[in-house]
């Protein structure tokens, strides 16, 4: 009976392994955009599209996201979605999910712009949950974004 049972088992992870395809490679990642969702006194939060890219020859199916939210090195937003998409072979899909940030994150990035920084520096990164690999696959995108240091300071100006 115990053998049987062992053999079960292995049968099963044996069964488990050949799910994942030989060569598979994680989806990509990347931020493209962010739009200001709620603003509130003591937390706001922002809606991040994440471009999510398959590079794969079969679709991978997706049941959730964490993102964190760097800018200029400094923690700035974090969210979570289980949204349930599935990315097409050798496709894209855009997923928006919802982050929220304090005041106080948002007041650093508004000094530091109206300073006169010149770039706004971010990173972001987290995981892509999928059933393929139940642990998550990381990812992390760094960029910079230019000239809002003047913009920031003319739009105080006319305030």
């Amino acid at each position: 009976m115990l053998k049987r049972l062992l053999l079960i088992i292995l049968a099963a992870i044996l069964a488990a392994c050949s799910a994942i395809p030989a060569k598979f490679e994680a989806p990509q990642v990347n931020l493209a955009g962010i739009s200001v969702a709620k603003l509130g006194v003591f937390e706001q939060q922002f809606v991040l599209s994440l471009r999510v890219s398959n590079p794969n020859d079969f679709d991978i199916p997706i049941n959730g996201l964490t993102v964190n939210l760097d800018v200029n090195n400094q923690p700035f937003a974090q969210g979570v979605s289980n949204e349930k998409i599935t990315l097409p072979r050798l496709g894209e899909k855009i997923v928006k999910l919802n982050v929220t940030t304090s005041l106080s994150n948002v007041w650093k990035q508004v000094q530091k712009l109206q300073k006169g920084d010149a770039a706004l520096a971010y990173k972001v990164y987290g995981k892509v949950y999928a059933p393929l690999v139940p642990t998550g696959f990381s990812f992390e995108r760094k960029g910079e974004l230019n000239g809002l240091g003047d913009f920031a300071v003319k739009s105080a100006d006319k305030i």
